[in-house]
C-alpha cells in the first residue's frame, strides 16, 4: 500500500506540474484569441490528459502476483513518464496546420490508448507486473496495444512541436518503451507457459501484421 502511494504521489506531482503549464496555455490563449493560441492550448491540455490518465490507473490498479523490483524496470518507467512532461509546447512560429495534424494524431493515439487500458481494467500496470488475465480486444491483434497508443500519443506531440529538444525527449521515450515491453514479456513468459506461443503469433507493436498471425481466443495475463 505505502508503495502504491508513493508511486500514486510521483505521478500526482507530475499532474500538476504538467497542469500548471496548461493552465498557463489556456489563459494565454483566451488571451490572444488566436486559433494558433486555442491549438497550442489543446497540446498542453492532451500531455495534462495523458499524465493525469497514468496517475488514476496507477491508483486503482489491483495487486500485482509478482511485485517488481528491478532498478531497471523503474528507471524506464520513470524516463517514459518523464519524458511526456519534458515534451515542450509549440512555440509562436509553429504552424498551426502542423499543429493541429499533430494534435489529430495523438488524439487517435489516446482513444486507442483508452479502449487498451478498458480492456486491461485494474490489471494495468506501470511496471511489468503480471496482474490479471486477459482475453480480447485489442490484445487479439498485438502484444502490447497499451505501449503502442503511448507511442502514438508522443509521436502526435512530436509532430506538433518539432524541435531537437522534443526529437531528443521522444529518442528516450521510445527507448524506455522498448525495455519496459520486453520486461513485460519475460515477466508473462515466466508466469504463462502458453505465453511464447501467443508472443510467436502476435505482433509485439504494428497491428497490421497481425492479419496472418494472430491466433483465436487466448487467455493471458499481463501487467499492461
Amino acid at each position: 500500500m505505502k508503495s502504491r502511494l508513493l508511486v500514486t504521489g510521483v505521478f500526482l506531482l507530475l499532474t500538476a506540474a504538467t497542469g500548471n503549464e496548461a493552465v498557463h496555455a489556456w489563459l494565454e490563449a483566451a488571451s490572444l484569441g488566436t486559433l494558433h493560441g486555442w491549438a497550442v492550448a489543446l497540446y498542453a491540455a492532451l500531455k495534462l490528459a495523458i499524465v493525469l490518465a497514468f496517475s488514476v490507473f496507477v491508483f486503482t490498479r489491483d495487486p500485482a502476483r509478482r511485485p517488481s523490483r528491478d532498478p531497471v524496470a523503474f528507471a524506464a518507467c520513470a524516463a517514459a513518464v518523464g519524458a511526456v512532461v519534458l515534451l515542450r509546447r509549440p512555440g509562436a512560429s509553429a504552424d498551426t496546420a502542423l499543429v493541429l495534424f499533430g494534435e489529430l494524431i495523438a488524439v487517435a493515439a489516446c482513444a486507442w490508448l483508452l479502449l487498451s487500458v478498458l480492456a486491461l481494467g485494474r490489471c494495468f500496470g506501470v511496471l511489468p507486473e503480471v496482474r490479471g488475465l486477459v482475453t480480447d480486444g485489442p490484445y487479439h491483434f498485438v502484444r502490447h496495444p497499451v505501449y503502442l497508443g503511448e507511442l502514438g500519443a508522443c509521436a502526435g506531440l512530436v509532430v506538433a512541436a518539432p524541435s531537437l529538444w522534443n526529437l531528443g525527449v521522444a529518442t528516450v521515450f521510445v527507448g524506455a518503451q522498448a525495455i519496459r515491453m520486453r520486461l513485460e514479456e519475460l515477466a508473462l513468459a515466466e508466469e504463462f507457459p502458453a505465453y511464447a506461443a501467443y508472443a510467436a503469433a502476435t505482433p509485439r507493436i504494428v497491428p497490421l501484421l497481425s492479419l496472418r498471425r494472430r491466433l483465436g481466443p487466448v487467455a493471458f495475463g499481463r501487467g499492461r
